[in-house]
C-alpha cells in the first residue's frame, strides 16, 4: 500500500506522478536488479526462471520496448503545452466534452502562433510498461521534481520519460522488440479473455497485455 495517494489522470502528468512515487516506494524495499512497471492485466509468457534468468542477463541495464522515431508525436505531446486534461477522458459526458473542446482550442491556437517548448530536448518513446535497473531508478527518484515540472505540460508524456531522462543521463537500455504482446484498435489496446493465453504465449514475447482477469 502506497502512503502517498495519486490522483490519476489519463494523459495527465499524474500518471508519471504515479510511476515516481512507485519507483521511490520500491526504492525503500531493495535493492533490488530491476524494477518493473506492470498492470493488473498483464500476465508472463515465460515460466518464472525464464523471466528471471532473461533479468538477470541484463543486469546493470533497463530493459524496453522503444518506439520508431516519431517526430511529429513527440512535437504534440511533449512540445505543445496540453490544458485542461483533469476530465479528457474522467467525469461527466458535459465535463469530459467542454474539457476536450477547450483543450483543442488551446492546441490549435499554439500551432497558429507556433508555440513550443523543450525544443533542445531528444526525446525517447517506449511501453511505460518496462524495467529499469537499480542505479536508474534511483535516478528517476532522486530527480523527481525536475521531471514533473519539465513534463507538467505533456500529453502521455509517461511514454517518453524514463526513456529520455535516462539516456539523456548515459544510463544503458536494452532495447528488447518482443518485451511486449498487445495488440490495438485504434488507439486503445485490445483485451484479451484469458481462453487466448495458450495460443499468445506462442508468440515468442515475455510479456502480454490487456487480459479480462
Amino acid at each position: 500500500m502506497l502512503d502517498e495517494r495519486v490522483d490519476v489522470r489519463w494523459g495527465s502528468v499524474s500518471q508519471i506522478e504515479a510511476e515516481l512515487v512507485l519507483f521511490e516506494t520500491a526504492l525503500n524495499q531493495g535493492p533490488y536488479t530491476h524494477y518493473h512497471i506492470l498492470s493488473g492485466t498483464h500476465l508472463p509468457l515465460k515460466p518464472i526462471d525464464e523471466l528471471l534468468k532473461f533479468y538477470d542477463s541484463h543486469t546493470g541495464e533497463s530493459v524496453a520496448r522503444f518506439w520508431a522515431e516519431d517526430a511529429g508525436d513527440a512535437d504534440f505531446k511533449l512540445r505543445r503545452y496540453h490544458f485542461p486534461l483533469r476530465h479528457y477522458k474522467n467525469g461527466s459526458t458535459f465535463q469530459r466534452r467542454l474539457c476536450q473542446l477547450i483543450w483543442q482550442g488551446i492546441i490549435k491556437m499554439q500551432k497558429i502562433l507556433g508555440v513550443k517548448h523543450l525544443k533542445n530536448t531528444l526525446f525517447y518513446k517506449t511501453d511505460n510498461w518496462l524495467s529499469v535497473s537499480e542505479d536508474a531508478c534511483r535516478s528517476l527518484a532522486e530527480n523527481k521534481d525536475d521531471i514533473l515540472e519539465k513534463y507538467r505540460w505533456s500529453f502521455c508524456g509517461d511514454e517518453y520519460f524514463v526513456a529520455t531522462e535516462l539516456k539523456g543521463k548515459g544510463f544503458p537500455f536494452f532495447n528488447c522488440p518482443n518485451l511486449l504482446y498487445v495488440e490495438f484498435q485504434h488507439d486503445t489496446p485490445k483485451t484479451f479473455p484469458l481462453s487466448a493465453y495458450p495460443e499468445i504465449q506462442k508468440s515468442g514475447y515475455y510479456w502480454a497485455r490487456k487480459f479480462a482477469l
